[in-house]
Parts: structure tokens; sequence; C-alpha cells
């Protein structure tokens, strides 16, 4: 009797015969397994958890069955990475995505069964394809808690990183940011290699957008790498609203994107691959162009789509158009970042808008938008520290502002 759903998928592909192809196959597959990662008796996959490890053994058994070299590497007491490799060649291509989640409550489908999903697809694609360099496939584990999945292999690598291409991370996938109906594929990375640049540019797809990686910060598995200076790529369709959240749930994943974004990776894989050359890291960053336009344009679609849009944020694009006008600075793309992300996932925006958007405001007097952000912030509940930390902002802004 087979363990694994992707297995039972397969039987159920191949007893259909001619009428159903790999490709119209594949969303389903993805459905089923982020269903899997996302199921209650996982309990949220916390990492060290019963969940976790139960997670760990189903992907040895799948990286096994797809036909890659795989075993579980140790990186702490009842945590461990799953790391299988196609291939004979000492170059290699790391793709990686994280397995662990939230913990007892929060589904964690998008973040991250989604992209464990679309790592297995990929390894499905990869084990038949004859390439010049070998690919190594890492579920990542504890990446929730600090990254430490990702910390401990660069620190302890399996395979040397002197050997080391590229490294290619996915996380958080299947949803729109914020849930609009704009459909995006965020790329991070591409501002420190020039041929990964290349690689990424010659697909000429419109929904993909270049982001530098300064504009999100070190969120992900690509930190560690980039930390060595390893070339990465970091694949995302970014956050929404049930982010870290309980309505982090399967059904809310967009499985024809998911699988559409899933071809798209797939193809740059290969094209990196066959590079002929390994890709360079820059010393200093080439950001890549447009990113103003990106985050204005992200601005106009929230307004339009959420009417329920509190009207602190709406202050606060007001100014942001302006800031993003022309030739804005990094200052002003890294505001705009910080206060979309904050928009995205209220639940989690207490702490930006106290101690990072508000105390901007100040600093550039501008009272009245740092108070709307200030009393945003407080109107979430901030933790008793914050909420006294901002009672005396908004007493010291009462000075200067009419109420």
């Amino acid at each position: 009797m087979f363990r694994s759903p992707r297995a039972r998928l397969l039987v159920l592909i191949v007893w259909a015969g001619a009428g159903l192809s790999t490709s119209a196959a594949s969303p389903e597959s993805l459905s089923i397994t982020v269903e899997w990662l996302s199921d209650p008796s996982r309990a949220g996959r916390a990492s060290g958890g019963a969940g976790a490890r139960a997670t760990a053994d189903y992907l040895l058994e799948e990286f096994r069955r797809i036909g890659l070299e795989a075993g579980f590497q140790a990186i702490g007491p009842g945590r461990q990475n799953v790391v299988g490799r196609i291939g004979d060649q000492p170059a290699h291509i790391i793709v990686g995505a994280h397995y662990d989640g939230q913990g007892r409550g929060r589904p964690s489908a998008s973040d991250n069964a989604a992209g464990v999903a679309v790592l297995l697809e990929l390894a499905q694609e990869l084990a038949g394809t004859p390439l010049p360099v070998s690919v190594v496939f890492i579920a990542f584990d504890d990446e929730e808690n600090g990254l430490n999945g990702s910390r401990y292999y660069v620190q302890n690598p399996v395979y040397p990183l002197e050997d080391l291409a590229t490294a290619v991370i996915l996380d958080t996938m299947g949803r729109s940011f914020m849930d609009l109906e704009r459909w995006t594929l965020i790329v991070l990375g591409t501002e420190f290699s020039p041929e990964l640049a290349a690689v990424v540019g010659r697909l000429d797809d419109p929904e993909i957008e270049l982001i530098g990686t300064d504009l999100i910060g070190a969120r992900s598995d690509f930190a560690p790498f980039a930390a060595r200076r390893i070339p990465y790529l970091f694949f995302t369709n970014a956050t929404h609203r049930d982010y870290h959240g309980t309505g982090d749930t399967p059904d809310r994943i967009r499985y024809d994107r998911l699988d559409r974004d899933a071809g798209t990776i797939l193809q740059v894989i290969l094209d990196v691959a066959r590079l002929g050359s390994v890709p360079t890291f820059r010393t200093q960053p080439s950001y890549p162009q447009h990113e103003a336009g990106l985050l204005s344009g992200y601005i106009d679609l929230i307004e339009a789509e959420r009417p329920d849009l509190a009207e602190s944020y709406r202050l606060l694009f007001g100014d942001l158009r302006v800031r993003l006008e022309g030739n804005p600075s990094r200052e002003a793309l890294h505001l705009a970042a910080t206060v979309l992300l904050s928009a995205a996932t209220p639940r989690l925006s207490a702490f930006p808008l106290a101690y990072a958007i508000g105390p901007f405001y100040e600093a550039e007097g501008a009272p009245e938008i740092a108070r709307a952000a200030y009393r945003e912030a407080l109107s979430i509940g901030p933790d008793p520290a914050t909420e006294s930390y901002l009672g005396v902002r908004l007493e010291a802004l009462e000075v200067s502002l009419p109420d």
C-alpha cells in the first residue's frame, strides 16, 4: 500500500492513460502535496514537533521515490534538513524550500507547503533531464525560528560550497501579494549576479518582477548563501493577509498559478545549469529597474481593491506617491516597501509602524503622518512595552499637533 499521496496520484495518472497529460496533472499534484503538508494532523509542522518529523520522513520517501540520492542532515535535537541529489558532477545548483511551519492551528499552506510542493515537482522534472551539473534539493527545517536549517547547511555543507554555482530558494508561494487580482512572481538576487540577471531577463515574462533584496531584508533561506557571496535567486509570490495566521489554508492557494510559476522556475534552473560558466557575485549590487513603478503600482491596486483600507495607510500612500516619482532615493524605496509589507499583514504591522515608519516621519518633520502611523500601531493591540512607547510618542506629538 502506498504511503505517499503523490505516489497514489501517480497510479491514478497511469490508470487514466493518455487522456491525462503530466502537465495537466501538475496542479492536482501540487494540491495533493499542499493539503497533506497542511493537514491538521501535521500540527502546523512546527520545527521539532511530531508533524515536522512526519513531514521530513515523507520528503525523504518522496526524494528516494523520484530517484534522488537522499538522506537526513541533523541540525539539532529532533530537527533535520532533508537533502537529495541528482547527478554525479561536483559542480551543483541548490534548490531549497523550508518545510517547517507556524505550529498548531496555523496550516502554513502558502508559507511554505506550496514552496515544498514546487520543490518536489522540480525534482520530479529534473530527475530525468541530463544536465552538465548536479542539482541538490534541500527541504530546510527550522526556518521560522531564524533560518536555522539553511544556516546550519552553509556552516556544514553536505557538498562543498566551492562547487556550488547558485542557490535557488522558494518561499511563500501560491497566493498573490495581499491577495490582489494582480499576480506577480517576485525575484530577488539578480542585482548581485549579471549572469543570473540575464537568465531571468531572457524569460520576458510580464508577471515576473525583479526587486532588490535590501527592500525585503534577510527574510528567508537565501540569506545564509548571500552572506557567503554565493549567487542566489529567491522566488516568492509575497505576503498576504493570512501570512503566519490561521487563514493560510490550502484551499486559498491558486494552484493554476503555482503550476505556471513552477514551470518558470524550472526553466530558470535549466538555463543556469547550462550556462557553461559559474555565475559571479557582484561586490556592489546593480539594482533592477522599475522598482519604483512596481511599488507605486501596488499602492494604486491596494487603494482600488481595498475600500476598507485604514485612513492612516491612505495618508502614508499619498506621501509615498510623491517620494516615488522621478528618480527616488534608496531610502524612499525602503520606506515604501516597509509600508506596503505592513499594509499587507496588519496583524504583524505594529512593530514596523511603531519603530520604523512613525520615527521616520517624525525625523522628516511630518508629525501628522507620524501620528497616523502610531495610532494605527496602537489599534492593533501591541505588546505592553510597545503600547507604552506609543503612548509616549503620541503624547509628545500632541505638543505640535491639534487633535
